[in-house]
């Protein structure tokens, strides 16, 4: 047994060899998120395993990168890393706590094409384990293996893993293979581009990349994982060693079946089982086994490599020739081996994927501790439906829910997988939302699609990062919400109007600011770290300076200036919605003034506030922005602003035109 986050230890240790990360996916079958965005996510971000929301929300920083300016305006966003999890929807519980917006989609196997639809169906199951990793030069390593996204995957499991970096035309494309059919079915957008001199001639030495999408080419370039282990050889026996923790019911069927495809060859079969209670295998006895292993067509094994105490599970699957070995996904079972994946429908396929190299060593170093299988090396039925696999119902809706941050924008596609299920019957709970949305289709229609703009910035979906679909017969589903332009996710704020003014007066960037913490909306169930911060504080808290006329004056003046220094509208829109202290920040903070005591002093401030607003929208190019600049000003309508003691408090109506004319304020 390895120790403990090994995986982690070697995924580091990949990292070391490429330079800053642009793109890393991974899949999986299943999916934990807490143990992913603590132990994996920070291993990819090279960060400390964080304690609390705000070091996730550092992690999510490091994910969105920084705007970099160009002398002649332009702008482009720089250290960004694009994350992406695959998982089977039925396999992950999104009640998870989602920390980060990293993008995780839940896979209805069903709905995958890649030239295999005809065998894909609702006993699918979407089975690979893979991690791509590629950097801003376009160098990238592939990694596969038997490891799920989980801590018993990662830590407690005996497992196979291996990473191999990308040397060759046809790993590129059986990478694009894989993962084409993936990003078609969830609307990804996302394109991955490599060296341009990578060779394009096959050696025997290349290691190949080996999955579900992937046919036999008549050029030899791609093959199935049966074709490259028992397809041509000069061997008049062929020798195949298996690792698998399952095995199918019928197993003596399914050897047999094996055989066929070996043919002309007489295959031998050597298995590695997992033992349960190190003595029984997770299937049952069958008397058709006998004449297998009378002839030693079929023999038993131990695993060379002894089991750490701490090890309930050898879920490693290793498959080895005398020339090549796969490490991968696969279970010796029909639909893990991919046996029927040309059959047309025959029998069950599971979508799988691993990576098949050169073997290096002889099959007899592995093969040192014979096991002498009897009927008691076997389960009961009993036992066995125990140990069986439980896998939840697919969703009846295919339900995919983007937000757009710089929009404030859901995105809502459904797709009805179940004909009989009426539209009525199905609502959509999504945060910050009051109500649910209800489906209004006509009943033959399959897709329902709509947007929904929400009027204010989000909270809820700051911390809550999952829809929930509700039928009227009670069931309810859950997934995860995937979110763009998460860049434009204002996380920072100040405590008051005062700190944001003391900090543009002093000349403070905003951005970083000490000043400045983790907004209320996600600090707000963080106990752990809110008594952290309290317990400490240890100097008593100094008291902000009394907002003045010139202090006023004078902190919208410097963020004015800020404003003229920027070259671009992405750093402008920072400025606006994004950085601790930005317009729309300060405009809620104003308000909340006025609410409190509309005197002369904040309707001054308000006044000084539209206008850094208009002179914020000058600076802008983009009419969009433009737009929303726009909805951060006071309007004349507001309650706040047309209350009757506040003009009163002003002065006449003449002295109010008077102050108009002079300080180009737009309303009174």
């Amino acid at each position: 047994m390895t120790k403990s986050f090994k995986l982690a230890e070697e995924l580091a240790k990949q990292l070391q060899s490429l330079g800053h990360i642009k793109h890393a996916w991974f899949t999986t079958f299943n999916l934990n998120m807490d143990f992913f965005e603590r132990h994996v996510l920070s291993t990819l971000l090279q960060m400390d395993k964080p304690r609390s929301r705000i070091d996730f929300e550092l992690m999510q920083q490091k994910l969105n990168g920084s705007i970099k300016e160009g002398r002649k305006g332009n702008a482009n966003i720089t250290a960004n890393m694009d994350v992406k999890v695959f998982a089977d929807q039925r396999m992950y519980d999104a009640s998870d706590l989602k920390r980060t917006a990293i993008e995780v989609y839940g896979v209805n196997p069903a709905l995958l094409d890649g030239g295999r639809k005809k065998v894909l169906n609702n006993s699918t199951l979407f089975h690979p384990k893979v991690i791509f990793l590629q950097d801003e030069e376009g160098k990238a390593i592939l990694g596969a293996g038997s490891a799920n996204l989980t801590l018993s995957g990662w830590s407690t499991n005996q497992e196979v893993f291996t990473f191999q970096c990308i040397e060759c035309q046809h790993q590129v494309e059986a990478i694009r293979a894989f993962f084409k059919p993936l990003f078609e079915a969830n609307q990804v957008e996302t394109k991955i581009s490599f060296p341009r001199n990578l060779r394009s001639e096959i050696t025997p030495s290349d290691w190949c990349f080996v999955h579900t999408f992937i046919k036999n080419s008549s050029d030899g370039k791609h093959k199935t994982l049966l074709s490259h282990l028992l397809g041509h050889s000069d061997e008049a026996a062929r020798d195949l060693v298996v690792w698998s923790p399952y095995f199918p019911s019928d197993l003596a069927g399914f050897i047999q079946r094996l055989k066929s495809v070996a043919l002309p060859h007489q295959l031998k079969l050597h298995l590695v089982p997992d033992l349960v209670e190190n003595q029984r295998m997770r299937t049952q006895w069958s008397e058709d086994l006998l004449p297998l292993l009378s002839d030693e067509s079929v023999r038993f094994y131990r695993s060379p490599i002894a089991k750490d105490e701490r090890s309930e599970l050898c879920h490693a699957k290793v498959w080895m020739t005398n020339d090549k070995l796969a490490i991968g996904s696969w279970n010796f079972t029909t639909p893990g081996s991919n046996l029927d994946v040309d059959s047309k429908g025959a029998g069950p396929v599971n979508i799988e994927a691993g990576i098949i190299l050169a073997n290096q060593q002889s099959i007899k170093t592995v093969l040192t501790q014979s096991l002498s299988i009897t009927e008691d090396n076997f389960m009961q039925s009993k036992e066995l439906s125990q140990h069986a696999l439980e896998v939840a119902e697919l969703m009846p809706v295919e339900t995919r829910v983007v937000f757009d941050w710089q929009t404030l924008t859901y995105h809502i596609e459904l797709l009805k997988i179940d004909d009989d299920l009426a539209w009525q019957s199905v609502e959509l709970h999504l945060p910050d939302l009051d109500a649910p949305l209800h489906v209004v289709q006509a009943a033959s229609e399959t897709v329902y699609a709509t947007t929904h703009k929400l009027p204010q910035e989000p909270q809820a979906l700051l911390v809550n990062h999952a829809y929930e679909l509700v039928l009227t017969n009670g069931l309810r589903y859950r997934g995860f919400i995937v979110e763009h332009n998460s860049m434009m996710r204002r996380v920072e704020e100040f405590e008051s109007l005062d700190d944001i003014f003391n900090s543009l007066i002093e000349g403070r960037s905003l951005e970083s600011n000490p000043n400045a913490s983790l907004r209320s909306a996600i600090l707000g169930n963080d106990h752990d770290w809110l008594d952290e911060q309290e317990a400490g504080s240890l100097s008593e808290p100094h008291p902000s300076p009394t907002l003045s006329y010139f202090r006023m004056f004078q902190a919208m003046d410097s963020f004015e200036q800020r404003i003229q220094t920027l070259k671009s509208d992405r750093m402008i829109e920072q400025y606006a919605f994004v950085v601790p202290g930005c317009l729309l920040e300060m405009g809620l903070k104003i308000r909340h003034e006025l609410t409190e005591n509309a005197n002369v002093f904040n309707w001054y401030m308000k006044q000084e506030f539209n206008l850094l607003v208009d002179q914020v929208k000058k600076n802008a190019n983009d009419p969009d922005l433009k737009a929303r600049l726009s909805d951060l000003r006071f309007k004349s309508k507001d309650s706040v602003i047309r209350a009757k003691e506040l003009q009163n408090s002003i002065g006449s109506g003449q002295y109010r035109s008077l102050i108009k004319g002079k300080c180009n304020y737009v309303s009174i």
